[in-house]
């Protein structure tokens, strides 16, 4: 049999355990902007020296990918520490990522269409910039057809809600307050 004592140990060490791999998460997540927030310093004092607007695009181009790099680490950093969790409009998210989702994909079939044409097919560094678009407008709409539709914020060791899988979570919810509270019951015997 097992006895309270062995349940709250347990149940203390996953906690434990759980804190310390976020805890190092942020870390990572917290470095990580530090390195992309001197990319994007590098890349905005490269730029303001150089002539060439093709070079400048591209130096653009590269503080643009260093800024989203900002905004993921951001959101991650924001979940991770329970921020914005279940706001109250996630149905209006859910209907605007199906809009994204279609106009990402009529974007993918523009690239491809460019990606057909003599001029752009011929001019190697103008191919790898349409095919970078491209990849970048399937990456989007990889993207948003997973926030549509996928598990985005983490509630234990255990589970992941959706923002529209609200039975389920407030079915987790209760499952958890339940299994809190046996803890603390526990825990005074």
């Amino acid at each position: 049999m097992v006895s309270g004592h062995m349940i709250k140990d347990m149940y203390s060490l996953m906690k434990e355990r759980e804190e310390k791999e976020k805890k190092d998460a942020l870390e990572l997540l917290r470095t990580q902007l530090k390195v992309e927030g001197e990319l994007i310093r590098l890349y905005d004092e490269t730029e303001s020296n150089i002539q060439s607007s093709a070079v400048k695009h591209i130096l653009n181009m590269l503080a643009v990918d260093s800024r989203k790099h900002v905004d993921i680490c951001m959101t991650a950093i924001e979940v991770l520490e329970g921020n914005d969790v279940l706001k109250p409009e996630k149905v209006e998210i859910l209907r605007g990522m199906q809009h994204h989702v279609e106009l990402e994909k009529e974007s993918i079939d523009a690239a491809n269409k460019m990606l057909k044409n003599g001029w752009i097919r011929e001019i190697g560094g103008l191919s790898e910039l349409i095919k970078k678009l491209r990849d970048d407008e399937i990456e989007h709409h990889r993207i948003a057809k997973k926030l549509a539709e996928s598990a985005f914020f983490r509630i234990d060791s255990m589970g992941m809600a959706s923002l529209h899988d609200v039975d389920w979570l407030e079915e987790k919810y209760v499952q958890r307050k339940r299994a809190n509270e046996y803890v603390e019951k526990m825990k005074g015997t």
